[in-house]
This record gives structure tokens, C-alpha cells and sequence, in this order.
């Protein structure tokens, strides 16, 4: 909400293409340091515009009540913080004037490259690229990031789609209702692009954004969900009259922001578009039931078709070469008993070609983690629900992984499983299947299991017979401790709180 300058909005919403998170440009603002050093602070007191000397870039904070500040920089990084404020706005990119006759977006290839790190809550927030037009006067949002996700109540009906950047926008429509904009109270269209899973990093091709909405919005007449009930409404993007990077909270927000890169160019690199990949099973072989599927085996195939929903948010701590370039935005991480799904964000879901030798009724378990706490994950099989397998979590380890549990009843034959990820920061080692009553693979034994962190672990003989407890300090093995403590061979159950893991001492 500004004034002026101001908004209502609350929300957007976000989906995803597989379009690798690694970055096919020059640079990559989520790995690489900024050339031009960041400079000199500038202060900015109270609701300002203004220009960042040097550059082609302007800058402009406002609020509504709080106490708020923002600092920018030589480079046109910059950092803000607010506390109890009704509406806060800080933004840096092209200004064009406010009350000017705005620019055509036809012929130009606006990007935009940035990282930034963000603290606090927000009743409603948003960060991404934010503007306004003219002829006819527009207020636009590409949402990469928010504080509160947001939904159709506030962003308006879906008018389309667009997959671009590694992911897959929404695009909608809303009408705010004589309430206050760039001309004073005014009646106007809102156009929001909303990611399906939030970024903090990346490179922007909002031309793409700029094209679609062109392509989409001809002028037609609407009937749009609104803030004072809605009404019909011309649907046309104007001529820019700023194109900015921002950061809003609104709704009694307090937080802060801090952006480590920034650029923006008028004539930048347009994205790529994804390549196609056929869909097959991981491996060309589908995963055999009775068995154990592993979580970072998902079929091959495009975002949207064999995974959605993923972040690329594992950096350093990824195994990147495991399933290659083509699912770098896919977090696989060392954890469990080999590979894990990890990272994960809320209703990810991934696709797995099974097949079931045989109908039947089979208990399924699977081998989770949640340092955030409980959760759950949903089991479909040809697009109809199997099961929900729910589980504790243990907060603040993720190195902490449990048995989720649950029946279902299968037919005999080729199928697909998805498995669809309930909560947000859930690892996934596996899921398996085992035949009530019938014959069933061998169980896969650890063969070592590291300690992330000094524990106890309960030690039991492979009859079940519970024979004492080790100590393990923080990154040595179990194995060794147990060979120590009993001075044998042979295979091993041990517990932890609520991990249990066979272990071969060898």
C-alpha cells in the first residue's frame, strides 16, 4: 500500500520448470561476488526518490507508519529494515517518471541479476521486480519471493502461464477499487507473475514477463476479482514508467533485507528455454515393487512433467554430479543411507515409473527427516491417492531420520507413483514396499553410519535382544564403536530417539 506511490496488494502465487537453477549467463548472482565494488552507503531518510549517482538506477523508500530505514549503495545494493509498519516499500532500478509518458517495453530485453538475505514476518510481503505504467496505468509484480505466500483472494483469477528462469510464473489479474496509486485515488489493473517455490537468488528475464503479459492482455474486457467486489475491466499493459527490484511487508511487518548483488540492465540476456527430456525411468529400468525406491531416483523428464515444485536452494552442500546439469535445481544431499531429497519446499513432488510384480496388500515405509519439526508425505499411484505416511521430525537435525509407515493395496503391473512432499524442509532417503505375507527383498544394511553429532545409541543383536549402549562422538562411526564396545562381527540394530538403522559389523 502506497500512497502516491502506493499499493494494496497482498499475494502471488508460483510454479516451476525444469530449467536447471545453474545459471547459463555470464554470471551467476547466486555463486559470484559482484565486480564493481559495492561503494559508498547513502542513507535515505524518510518516503524519497531519487538517483544513484553513476548509474542509469534510481532508488525510492516509503512507508506507512514504523520505524523504518534503507541504506543504498554505489553499486545499487542495498539494505532496508522496518518495525511495526502498515506498509513498507524499498526498491532500486530504472525510474522513468512517475508522471511522464512512461516507455515502451517492445524491442528491449530488461533482466535483472541479485542475491539477498531476509529476516523477520510480514502479514503480506513480496520481493521480485515491481512497477508501474501508463496508457492505461498498470501496477505490475514479478513475485520471486514473499513473506506470506499469497493466493487469489488478493492476486485475482489465473489468466495464464509462463516457464521461464527454471520456473513456472502464474499469471493473474486483480482490479483495485478507488484506492490509492500513482494519480491519486484511482480505480486500476494489477498484473502479478507469482513463482511457484520462493528464491532468494537468480537472474530475472523480465522481458519474457513484459511479452506474455502483451501477449495475454489485448484490451479484451473482464469481469476481475477486486478489492472493493470486483467489476469488468480492461486488460492491456501500458508503457513502463519504472522497472525496480523490491522488497514490501505490510500488516504491522517488522524484518529486514539486505542485498550482497545487484544489476539490472535495459538490454540484457534473455533466458533460455528448456530442452526437451524424454521421459523414461531413472536408470531405464523401472523401480521393482516389492522394493525400495529411492527418493533421488525420479524418472527423467522436464519440471512439471517427472518433478515439480523444487528449489535449488542446496549450494555447497548438493551432490550436483549425481543426476547432472539437467536436474541442477533438484537438492540432492549426502544424508541417510546414501542420497536424500533434501531442501525440499512445500508440495514438491516428485514421479517414479514402478513395477508391481504382483496384487496385493503392502506395507510401505519411509525413511524421512525434518529438522523444522512434523510432517508427512503423500503417496499417489496414476494420479490416484495410495497413502499418507506421517512422522515426528526432530527439530534442528536433519541428520535425524525415522520410519513413516502406512498399507496400501496394489495391482500387479507398470505404474507411477508420485510422491508428494507435505512439508516444507523434508529429506527423503526412500520408500519401500514390502508384500504382507510374501517374500520380499532382503532389507539393505548400513554398512557404516556416521554420527552427525555426539550421541547414545541403544545396541540390539539381529534376535532383536537389546545388549547395551555405545557413545559415539560427533563424525566418527557406529560400526567402529560397536566393534569396540563388543568386540564382534555380525549385523546389529541401533537406536537413537526415533532412528533406527540395521548396521554391519565387519
Amino acid at each position: 500500500m502506497e500512497t502516491r506511490t502506493k499499493k494494496m496488494l497482498k499475494t502471488a502465487a508460483v510454479l516451476a520448470f525444469g530449467l536447471s537453477a545453474t545459471s547459463a549467463f555470464a554470471v551467476d548472482a547466486c555463486k559470484d561476488a559482484m565486480s564493481v565494488p559495492q561503494g559508498s552507503g547513502h542513507s535515505v531518510n524518510g518516503n524519497q526518490t531519487g538517483s544513484i549517482s553513476g548509474t542509469k538506477w534510481g532508488f525510492e523508500q516509503w512507508f506507512d507508519g514504523g520505524n523504518n530505514s534503507m541504506k543504498y549503495y554505489d553499486n545499487g545494493t542495498f539494505e532496508a529494515s522496518w518495525s511495526g509498519s502498515n506498509d513498507y516499500l524499498a526498491r532500486v532500478g530504472f525510474r522513468y517518471g512517475d508522471n511522464g509518458p512512461g516507455k515502451s517495453v517492445k524491442g528491449m530485453q530488461y533482466t535483472a541479476d541479485y542475491k539477498y538475505t531476509k529476516t523477520g514476518n510480514a502479514s503480506y510481503g513480496y520481493i521480485g521486480i515491481y512497477g508501474w505504467t501508463v496508457n492505461p496505468q498498470v501496477e505490475y509484480y514479478i513475485v520471486d519471493d514473499w513473506y506470506s505466500k499469497p493466493n487469489e483472494q488478493y492476486v485475482g483469477d489465473k489468466f495464464g502461464e509462463i516457464t521461464v528462469d527454471g520456473a513456472t510464473y502464474t499469471i493473474h489479474a486483480f482490479v483495485r477499487q478507488q484506492e490509492p496509486s500513482k494519480t491519486g485515488t484511482s480505480t486500476f489493473l494489477q498484473i502479478f507473475s507469482v513463482r511457484q517455490t520462493p528464491r532468494q537468488c537468480g537472474h530475472i528475464d523480465i522481458q519474457a514477463h513484459f511479452d506474455k503479459w502483451n501477449e495475454l492482455f489485448t484490451g479484451q474486457q473482464k469481469q476481475l476479482k477486486g478489492s472493493k467486489g470486483g467489476q469488468s475491466m480492461s486488460l492491456k499493459f501500458g508503457d513502463v514508467t519504472e522497472v525496480m527490484l523490491m522488497t514490501e511487508a505490510g500488516g504491522g511487518a517488522s524484518g529486514s533485507v539486505k542485498y550482497s548483488y545487484f544489476d539490472m540492465s535495459e538490454n540484457g540476456q534473455p533466458s533460455e528455454p528448456p530442452k526437451e527430456i524424454e521421459r523414461k525411468p531413472f536408470g531405464g529400468t523401472a523401480a521393482s515393487i516389492p522394493g525400495t525406491v529411492e527418493a533421488e531416483n525420479f524418472d527423467e523428464g522436464n519440471y512439471g512433467v517427472t518433478y515439480s515444485g523444487v528449489q535449488g536452494a542446496s549450494g555447497d552442500d548438493g551432490d550436483h554430479d549425481y543426476r547432472g546439469e539437467d536436474y541442477a535445481s533438484v537438492d540432492i544431499v549426502a544424508a541417510g543411507e546414501g542420497r536424500a531429497i533434501g531442501y525440499t519446499a512445500a508440495d514438491e513432488w516428485l514421479e517414479y515409473t514402478v513395477n508391481v510384480a504382483q496384487d496385493g496388500e503392502y506395507d510401505i515405509v519411509a525413511y524421512v527427516s525434518n529438522g523444522s519439526g512434523a510432517g508427512k508425505l503423500n503417496l499417489s499411484l496414476d494420479g490416484k491417492s495410495l497413502a499418507s505416511l506421517s512422522f515426528t521430525g526432530t527439530q534442528e537435525d536433519w541428520n535425524a531420520y525415522e520410519e513413516a509407515t502406512g498399507k496400501a493395496t496394489l495391482t500387479k503391473g507398470e505404474h507411477v507413483l508420485r510422491i508428494t512432499i507435505a512439508n516444507a524442509n523434508t529429506n527423503v532417503d526412500y520408500v519401500k514396499f514390502s508384500l504382507v505375507g510374501g517374500d520380499n527383498p532382503p532389507q539393505a544394511i548400513a554398512k557404516m553410519l556416521v554420527a552427525s553429532a555426539s550421541a547414545t545409541y541403544s545396541v540390539f543383536d539381529f534376535k532383536g535382544q537389546f545388549i547395551g549402549k555405545v557413545e559415539v562422538a560427533s563424525g566418527s562411526s557406529v560400526a567402529q564403536a560397536i566393534k569396540a564396545s563388543f568386540h564382534k562381527v555380525g549385523v546389529y540394530m541401533v537406536k537413537n530417539g526415533n532412528v533406527a538403522r540395521r548396521i554391519a559389523v565387519k
